[in-house]
């Protein structure tokens, strides 16, 4: 019995030892290189899964690109990545190396062999391929392509390379997983005064149960949420949780932020737009910059309806001190500078600021400061006074409240379909898009971290039963 038993156990290992030898491997992967600055991640089938297509319906989908469908191994990653010597590629892995030279005759690329691979070349990118993964590049031009060879080569025939950038792409959740070096990025797109040398971007793109979610943050070597942007640091602060009253209780949007009143007067400051607004209020009118100061914690800014016509817009903000109001009384409330004008709505400490036509209310009611766009808003707010209550996130995911974030938000996206009868009626005439437009729920936004950002589109119902109405009609 014995000995049955260890021949078993034999075989068993044997047969693990097979399959793991022999099963089909990510060939892609191995082409990306050590100094990877740049790395994506694109997991076709697990977005197919997400959306709940079957094998023959992205066949069907994907008939267009001909050869490429079946040439391509869609079940497995395909990556994309720039090194740190400038070189930008993309790594598929091959199920049909004959049909994918087919295919990219189709699009233009003349094939040729040489060094015990076949290559692919145009005017503005050139491949290298064998039975197993295809490695893309460029830009480049037929001059720049002869150099890239080399290169390439080395890749081609290197053994599978420890790519932190890499690891740190697939360290997150979704179907499309980005991280990049901050250095690696053109400065353009790096916040004034940023430290970017120690810094990484992150991105993913997710499709859950009912949201779809777009994720990014900038962390530091070790994962950590970077904090290398003074202007930030500043400008924000955590979320108390307890917001100021917002009305109705279900607006169309909303989005609250922590503020903090000195940093975002310092920013107003810098821009010479701002600053000159600032600089006229403060003569003709009231101290604006007193004002700004005292913001201090929460702030939420509420559009009640969808109606951008009427454009009501109410913003509320807890306030540490009252001091701009001191010179209240010998406000001048009747003079004109440029279209601007200001004056007194009642006993109480209400305000109508006129400019170019537009009025703008405000006042406040305790430790809040309000500014309408609108007198009903205004009016509401002032005859309830600044009641505090949680505001917190809802579907997709569990209820998410505000407390300890820097920043969150929401918009009824289906409500602003509703809104407009012109959508409507245009949705109406296509029923299979009028049904999955009217599936979506809400857009909503958070952020955990000062360079810490989720947008998440919520639905009524599950993302593959939308997707199904639409195959279906």
């Amino acid at each position: 019995m014995k000995k049955l038993l260890f021949i078993a156990m034999t075989l068993l290992a044997a047969a693990a030892a097979t399959w793991y030898f022999l099963r089909p491997r990510d060939k892609a992967r191995d082409v990306v290189p050590a100094d990877a600055v740049a790395t994506a991640v694109f997991q076709p089938a697990q977005l197919f899964e997400a959306l709940g297509l079957t094998s023959d319906e992205v066949k069907e989908l994907t008939a267009s690109l001909g050869d490429l469908t079946e040439a391509v191994d869609m079940g497995k990653p395909l990556y994309a990545f720039a090194s740190k010597s400038g070189l930008t590629g993309v790594a598929f892995n091959v199920s049909d190396a004959d049909k994918l030279q087919n295919a990219a005759s189709d699009f233009g690329f003349s094939c040729t062999e040489g060094s015990g691979y076949r290559w692919l070349t145009n005017s503005h990118a050139i491949g290298c391929f064998d039975a197993n993964r295809l490695l893309l590049c460029g830009p480049a031009s037929e001059a720049e392509q002869e150099t890239l060879r080399g290169e390439m080569l080395r890749l081609m025939k290197q053994s599978r390379q420890d790519v932190p950038m890499l690891d740190r792409a697939s360290r997150q959740e979704g179907f499309l997983r980005l991280s990049a070096s901050l250095e690696s990025l053109p400065k353009a797109y790096v916040p004034k005064g940023f430290d970017v040398s120690d810094g990484c971007l992150n991105a993913s793109l997710a499709i859950g149960d009912k949201d779809i979610t777009l994720a990014m943050s900038v962390t530091d070597a070790d994962g950590k949420p970077c904090a290398a942007w003074p202007e930030g640091a500043e400008l924000l602060k955590p979320l108390s949780g307890q917001l100021p009253a917002l009305l109705p209780d279900s607006p169309f949007a909303w989005l609250c932020l922590g503020v903090k009143g000195e940093g975002l007067l310092k920013i107003l400051r810098g821009r010479p737009c701002t600053s000159a607004m600032l600089m006229a209020l403060n003569v003709a009118f009231f101290d604006a910059d007193l004002m700004l100061k005292a913001i201090d914690g929460d702030v939420a800014v509420v559009m009640p309806e969808a109606d951008f016509l009427r454009k009501e817009v109410l913003l509320t903000a807890h306030i540490s001190n009252t001091d701009f109001l001191k010179d209240a009384e010998e406000w001048d409330t009747t003079s004109t500078l440029n279209g601007m004008s200001l004056r007194r709505r009642s006993t109480a400490d209400d305000y109508v600021f006129t400019y170019q036509g537009d009025r703008f209310y405000f006042g406040v009611r305790g430790e809040t400061l309000y500014i309408a766009t609108s007198e009903r808003l205004a009016d509401l707010f002032a005859e309830q006074g600044a009641r505090s209550f949680p505001l917190r996130l809802t579907g997709g995911k569990k209820e998410q409240g505000a407390r300890g974030r820097y920043l969150i938000g929401s918009a009824d996206l289906a409500r602003l379909v509703r809104s407009y009868a012109s959508v409507a009626l245009m949705l109406g005439a296509a029923p299979q898009l009028y049904e999955a437009v009217d599936a979506v729920n809400r857009l909503n936004i958070k952020s955990d971290a000062l360079l810490d950002f989720e947008l998440s589109l919520t639905t009524k119902k599950p993302v593959k039963e939308i997707v199904a109405t639409l195959k279906d009609k």
